[in-house]
C-alpha cells in the first residue's frame, strides 16, 4: 500500500500547507486534490492525537470535568466523545492476546508490510518509527540472519519491567504492557520487544541481539 503524500509530514507542516493553500489559487493542475489530501490527513491525525492526549490525561487522573472545561463542553459530553470510545478500544484490546499481536507485528515486518504494523501504532510511535527507519532495521536483521521462521518464548511484563505475566494474564493491561519474544531466523536469533499502551496501541518496537542489556524498555 502506498503512503499518503502527507504521511511523512508533521502536524505543524500539514497545518502550514493547508493554511497556505487556502490563501491563494492553486498554481498547477492537481494542486486542489493535493490540498484536499493534506487537509484530510490533518483532520484525521489531529483527531487521533487529541484522543491520545485525552487518554494520557485520564491515566494521570485528570477528571472528565477538567477535560470538559478545557474543551468548552460538559463533563458528560467529554465522556461521551472520548470515554465511550476508550471503553470500546479497551474492550477490544482486552480480548486481544498481546503475545499473538506481537508475533503478528514481526511477521508483518518480515513480509514487508509496514502499513499493517503502523495501523496498531500511536501517532507518536509512527512518527518515530517511520517506514524507512523500521524497515531499514529489519533489512539489516534479515541480511545477517535470513528470513523469520518463528516467534517463540513470549513473555509479558508490566511497563516498569518488574512483573512477568503468565498467558492467562497476557491480555490488555490498563497501564500497558511490554511483550518480548525470541525471533528465530534461518541463521540466528534475535530479541523482539513491543511496548503497548493501555488501549493496546504500540508505543515502541525494539530488536536486539540475545543477551543485550540496558535496553530502552
Amino acid at each position: 500500500m502506498d503512503e499518503s503524500p502527507a504521511h511523512g509530514l508533521s502536524l505543524a507542516d500539514l497545518a502550514s500547507l493547508v493554511e497556505a493553500g487556502g490563501q491563494g489559487t492553486p498554481s498547477r493542475a492537481g494542486d486542489e486534490v493535493l490540498m484536499i489530501q493534506h487537509a484530510d490527513e490533518l483532520v484525521r491525525r489531529s483527531r487521533e492525537r487529541l484522543q491520545e492526549l485525552v487518554s494520557i490525561a485520564r491515566t494521570h487522573d485528570v477528571s472528565w470535568q477538567e477535560i470538559g472545561d478545557t474543551l468548552g463542553v460538559s463533563r458528560q459530553a467529554a465522556f461521551k466523545r472520548f470515554g465511550s470510545r476508550n471503553e470500546g478500544e479497551m474492550m477490544t484490546a482486552s480480548v486481544t492476546d498481546l503475545s499473538d499481536r506481537t508475533s503478528e507485528v514481526f511477521a508483518h515486518l518480515d513480509a514487508g508490510d509496514y502499513e499493517a504494523v503502523r495501523a496498531h501504532m500511536t501517532y507518536a510511535c509512527s512518527r518515530a518509527l517511520s517506514r524507512r527507519k523500521l524497515m531499514g532495521v529489519w533489512e539489516q536483521v534479515r541480511s545477517e540472519s535470513g528470513r523469520l521462521d518463528a516467534c517463540v518464548d513470549a513473555t509479558t511484563q508490566t511497563p516498569d519491567g518488574s512483573t512477568a505475566l503468565g498467558k492467562l494474564a497476557n491480555r490488555h493491561l490498563s497501564t500497558g504492557a511490554i511483550v518480548q519474544v525470541t525471533l528465530q531466523h534461518e541463521a540466528g536469533e534475535w530479541i523482539g520487544r513491543v511496548a503497548y499502551n493501555g488501549t493496546g496501541k504500540i508505543t515502541g518496537i525494539l530488536i536486539a541481539a540475545p543477551g543485550s542489556r540496558d535496553l530502552p524498555f
